[in-house]
């Protein structure tokens, strides 16, 4: 029976081999020069709902209401409702096997907005009020080149190794995962050992 950081970690690293296998379209993404959030977002369901039935995770959803964990919601914004993906652990008795995820995109393209943009998913994430279960933010940082300089989450800490993407071609995605918690003590990651 899985616990939660470990179930975290493995919901993770699901979308980063989907991802990995997309190299090339991300690689075609990137120079688009376009956001592609809403197809990461759609391509974490998909990593997840694929492997449902053998892990076995209990539930993959899509666009998950806040409202379903017991937030309230604010009437007049639907985006500030809804996060990009849920995934129930297995059906067996484990304890705070759940991940609530939002995903943000970064790349060579895009400009301050998506500073915003994290700052309100963040905000988002802490609504939820968990502390042993994930409450995750998702943050895929793509370039043509070598990389962005400096990932926006500098000060938090992640929940596990960033997974890096190498594209045909140059350039490269890395992805983070960082559990946001109202008290930063709850957060769960890795302990080096």
């Amino acid at each position: 029976m899985p616990d939660s950081l470990a179930f975290a970690v493995d919901v993770f690293r699901t979308i980063c081999d989907r991802l990995w296998s997309k190299a090339a379209d991300l690689r075609l993404l990137i120079e688009s020069g376009y956001s592609f959030e809403e197809w990461l977002n759609w391509e974490a369901y998909l990593a997840c709902k694929l492997r449902q039935e053998h892990f076995p995770f209990c539930e993959v959803s899509p666009k998950p209401t806040y409202a379903s964990e017991g937030v309230a919601t604010d009437s007049g914004d639907s985006d500030r409702n809804l996060g990009d993906l849920r995934v129930g652990g297995p059906n067996d008795g484990a304890d705070h096997c759940w991940l609530f995820a939002e995903i943000v995109l970064l790349h060579d393209d895009t400009s301050m907005k998506w500073l915003a943009k994290i700052e309100s998913d963040i905000g988002k994430l802490k609504r939820l009020g968990w502390k042993k279960s994930a409450a995750l933010l998702i943050v895929v940082e793509a370039s043509r080149a070598e990389g962005l300089a400096n990932g926006p989450l500098q000060d938090r800490t992640a929940l596990t190794d960033p997974f890096v993407i190498p594209l045909p071609g140059g350039g490269k995605v890395v992805v983070n995962a960082y559990d946001i918690k109202t008290n930063r003590a709850d957060t769960l990651t890795l302990t080096a050992g």
